[in-house]
């Protein structure tokens, strides 16, 4: 069950034509949007009562989290880096449904991802590559869907994080001297800067391929009828595969909007780790490889928490009991 739920979760422009199925408009006033909203609003509010009642809001505070969180910055450039990488290769702008031309400009931006990703490697002018990934993104709106390109988000936080915090840090107090010298917060920034840009990220597709294009969502159920597994492996046949898609999308713009609040950031990345990697060994390599960015933001995140939680003050580089104060 754990592998249809995380297909389906998945982009699902990557195995459909988009173009074949438009986005409604009727549906941003709906009730499939209310649903949305509905289920957010409740999770948001459960999340801010646990928040309350442990008192912290980096919990939990567990000691191997310190330990994990050696490193995490050149494990987010990494993965990151095999993803741009093999998007050149193809050539694509970091996914499948975002095509390069075999000409001289789309050459070029494909050479400029391996420059990109030969960079977060090895480290070399890793903060040129930053700007340089940042620039990609935003050029990207200039060429594709709006929707397509704010799927790919995510990829401006990671820039951002590499740019103040660096590749070569053992943890986010290791910004950059540029930025230690403007105080001790910037570190703090550049996480809370990726959790947005990350949950924003993540709510994209759950709205444009899901809650407001049921075509799109359904097209792929139409392809893979036994994805819906409620229906399939429990019996429930009332549990349609509009049903299904609808529910896919809720639970995963509820996630991208709980990354966004910042409350209890690693209970939401716990939460999160089931329906986006259980499935992993049964999916296509190209599954594997276009979520390795979402996979390193997730680790950097978990050690990490969110950075600036709410109500905290901006001069905390990071999360107490943190490897920032270890």
């Amino acid at each position: 069950m754990a592998a249809e739920w995380a297909r389906i979760a998945a982009h699902v422009k990557w195995f459909e034509d988009p173009s074949r199925y438009p986005l409604r408009a009727d549906l941003i006033l709906s009730g499939r949007t209310a649903i949305m909203v509905g289920v957010a609003v409740i999770a948001l509010g459960l999340l801010y009562l646990l928040r309350r009642l442990v008192g912290d809001p980096h919990w939990p505070e567990l000691g191997f989290l310190q330990k994990m969180a050696i490193g995490a910055p050149t494990l987010l450039a990494v993965q990151a880096a095999i993803n741009v990488v093999h998007a050149a290769v193809q050539p694509t702008l970091f996914v499948p449904n975002m095509p390069l031309p075999l000409n001289g400009p789309g050459l070029a931006v494909a050479a400029l991802e391996v420059l990109i990703a030969f960079s977060f490697i090895t480290g070399i002018a890793d903060w040129v590559a930053a700007i340089a990934l940042i620039g990609l993104v935003l050029a990207g709106f200039l060429r594709f869907p709006f929707f397509d390109v704010l799927d790919q988000l995510y990829w401006i936080g990671i820039g951002l994080a590499i740019l103040i915090i660096g590749r070569f840090a053992a943890d986010v107090t290791e910004e950059r001297p540029w930025f230690n010298r403007r105080g001790p917060a910037w570190s703090a920034r550049a996480v809370a800067a990726l959790r947005v840009i990350a949950g924003l990220a993540i709510v994209s597709p759950a709205l444009s391929e899901k809650i407001w294009d049921p075509d799109l969502g359904g097209a792929f159920m139409a392809d893979h009828p036994h994805f819906n597994f409620v229906r399939s492996l429990l019996g429930q046949s009332w549990f349609t595969d509009e049903r299904f898609v609808l529910s896919a999308g809720v639970v995963e713009a509820m996630i991208g909007v709980l990354l966004i609040s910042g409350l209890l950031t690693r209970v939401v990345i716990l939460f999160m780790w089931v329906p986006f990697n259980m499935g992993v060994p049964f999916l296509p390599p190209q599954e594997l490889i276009g979520h390795l960015p979402i996979f390193g933001i997730m680790y950097f995140l978990l050690v990490h928490s969110a950075g600036i939680a709410p109500g905290e003050p901006l001069d905390r580089p990071a999360a107490p009991g943190s490897p920032a104060d270890g």
